[in-house]
């Protein structure tokens, strides 16, 4: 195709001709390679055919970003290049450190997208490589996605639109009832507290600013790794029963609502679990947002008396304690009263205890 007048397009054509051809060539060396035993001849000529096809690539590419640095084609296909793996990172028997090389490629993720230019957000590309970052690069646990957030917005901290965009997607990623992460929320409320302030989200008003602020507070309680609070609330008797005399191991603390389908569904499995483990799980169940006779009645009708129930009609007591995004909400607690599991099925249960005992 012929283009006249408009030099991203004929970069655009230009390079599109040039992976058609080279692509099935790099393809073939590929199956080839694999094909071929390690630590042979013909083996070492094809790993030599495939990297000569690569660097021709590479070359390629990099005269189209060189030569034309001013043209957007150009920013947007140097942008949406990968970094190379490093091969120098190796273990002391020489063998590849995956580890490192992971970590190495991570952080080396972005150093093609340059941050000034605000047009590439209205492109695929930066979208593409923040999920990638996000969700393929960084291990699945909080403190992870906390660091990941973190060197990613600190590069874009004085790049207003890209600190927007990129706050505002992690955020509402990781916010509760939107992730399977465990203590996804953890993420959210660092985020909050660390990027939502009235100095650096100058796209939101201060009325949201302070919600947003105040919401985190309440989730930063109960946080997974940090001490269950205690509290004491009175029970079916209408006795005060506080959290930390329960004298089992592991204390699950099971936040409900007697008219909640899930609740339903789920307290019989929770019941029979805690019976199962012969004491070394007890329950301190709590139910909210509901009226004494309903939860008494519930009590009663699922098999709970045995364990402590307790209830506040106002919820004063549990205020700013433990956090419930939905019900039923199970936390899970050591022997060190330390909160080493959230948002959990009864079925998760036995394998978070056994984690904790490794």
């Amino acid at each position: 195709m012929a283009v006249d007048g408009s030099r991203a397009n004929e970069l655009f054509y230009d390079t599109r001709r040039f992976e058609v051809n080279l692509q099935p060539q790099i393809k073939a060396a590929n199956q080839k390679l694999n094909g071929l035993a390690a630590n042979t001849p013909e083996r070492e000529a094809a790993q030599k055919e495939l990297d000569e096809l690569l660097a021709r690539r590479k070359q390629y590419l990099e005269e189209l970003f060189a030569n034309n640095q001013d043209n957007f084609y150009a920013r947007f296909k140097r942008a949406g290049q990968n970094p190379e793996i490093r091969k120098d990172l190796t273990l002391p028997d020489g063998s590849p450190d995956n580890e490192a090389q992971v970590a190495a490629y991570r952080k080396d993720f972005w150093s093609n997208v340059d941050f000034n230019d605000t047009a590439l957000l209205r492109t695929p590309v930066v979208f593409n490589k923040l999920k990638r970052y996000m969700e393929e690069l960084t291990p699945r646990n909080a403190d992870a996605v906390k660091e990941s957030a973190d060197d990613l917005l600190q590069r874009v901290i004085d790049k207003p639109e890209y600190l927007r965009y990129f706050a505002n997607w992690i955020t509402l990623k990781y916010e509760p009832g939107k992730t399977n992460l465990m203590d996804g929320e953890a993420v959210y409320v660092h985020m909050i507290q660390n990027y939502f302030t009235p100095e650096l989200a100058f796209w939101s008003d201060s009325m949201t600013i302070y919600g947003l602020q105040q919401r985190a507070g309440e989730m930063a309680q109960s946080l997974k790794g940090q001490p269950g609070p205690n509290i004491t609330v009175n029970d079916i008797n209408g006795n005060p029963r506080t959290l930390y005399d329960e004298q089992a191991p592991y204390l699950i603390v099971y936040l409900y609502n007697p008219t909640c389908e899930h609740c339903i569904e789920q307290t019989p499995k929770v019941r029979d679990f805690v019976k199962s483990r012969n004491g070394e799980v007890g329950l301190y169940a709590i139910a909210i947002d509901t009226e004494e006779k309903a939860w008494k009645k519930f009590v009663q009708e699922y098999g709970m008396s045995e364990f402590t129930n307790v209830y506040d009609p106002t919820n004063r007591a549990i205020y700013k304690t433990y956090y419930v995004d939905h019900t039923p909400e199970l936390y899970l607690l050591n022997p060190d009263r330390e909160i080493i599991g959230k948002n959990l099925k009864a079925g998760q249960v036995a394998e978070v205890i056994a984690r904790d005992k490794e």
